[in-house]
């Protein structure tokens, strides 16, 4: 698929992600919904591969890739769909804005890219967006603080999944990627749901089934397979990019489609790490642009 598509492709699925993860643990455990989705994605990850006539490496370096990649997104997607119980789709999506500073962060630790003077000012406003939004009441559910926490916990461990991915496994096909993370994701949920829930799906909703589907077949083999063929191409702070877009459009969909309150310090605090977001890409902007 050309970059000019696949860009697009990520950001509305991103902007989607966060709200279907709400839906989806609406009558049963976020562990159930963490498992049935890994586990789908899996299923439809290595259909499309079959279909498609498309290779799985097994090789050792494609492995190190996969363990990498998928144990990033389950310890992630552990950590959101837990807070997801108590904060809003919004909320979590700002929040997963500041992936490309801290991608940057990390990228400067783990490969020595050195953050320039813009990208500390970005940086510096986006933790004034976070203090706004810790700042006001949080009237966002029992554990409020604990959740943002946790999904900032997330965020990190996204980051760090997608700084090693471009780091290693740059020589893997992004499809067979995306299928090897979701198959060590659906192993590793799995076990976690043996050892800690065991709780299996009571009163379902028809959106909260229909929300699972969603988030495995187009929210995680399509977006995945998309985002690691982006990361292939582009440098990881561009893809990181697609964070600065889909806060707003999260944000937006969650209030009109699912009824949350956005209070005045979140949306203040929102912009504020939009604008930090801003500030801190407008050298590569400005790069590419030369």
């Amino acid at each position: 698929m050309p970059t000019s598509l696949a860009y697009p492709a990520v950001v509305f699925i991103w902007s989607t992600t966060a709200l279907a993860i709400s839906w989806s643990v609406g009558g049963m455990s976020f562990m159930s919904a963490l498992v049935g989705r890994m586990a789908l994605g899996t299923l439809f990850a290595v259909l499309a591969l079959f279909l498609l006539g498309r290779s799985f490496p097994m090789g050792r370096a494609a492995w190190r890739n996969y363990l990498i990649a998928g144990g990033a997104m389950v310890s992630s997607m552990l950590c959101t769909y837990w807070a997801a119980q108590s904060v809003s789709s919004g909320l979590i999506a700002v929040l997963y804005g500041l992936s490309p500073l801290v991608t940057a962060l990390l990228a400067s630790l783990i490969v020595g890219e050195r953050p320039g003077r813009g990208e500390l000012v970005g940086i510096g406003l986006a933790l004034l967006g976070l203090w706004l939004i810790f700042s006001g009441r949080l009237s966002i559910g029992h554990g409020g603080v604990l959740a943002i926490l946790a999904v900032l916990a997330g965020v990190v461990l996204q980051a760090l999944g997608a700084v090693l991915t471009k780091k290693y496994g740059s020589e893997v096909p992004p499809m067979a990627t995306a299928a090897g993370a979701l198959l060590v994701s659906a192993v590793g949920s799995g076990l976690v749901w043996l050892l800690f829930d065991r709780q299996l799906p009571q009163a379902v909703s028809a959106r909260g089934i229909w929300a699972v589907v969603y988030l495995a077949s187009v929210g995680s083999v399509l977006a995945m397979s998309l985002y690691f063929l982006l990361i292939q191409r582009l440098p990881t702070s561009h893809v990181a990019l697609i964070t600065l877009i889909t806060p707003v459009t999260a944000l937006w969909l969650g209030h009109v489609l699912n009824g949350e309150s956005v209070e005045p310090h979140v949306w203040q605090g929102s912009l504020v790490i939009l604008a930090g977001l801003a500030v801190h890409q407008l050298p590569l902007w400005l790069k590419r642009r030369r």
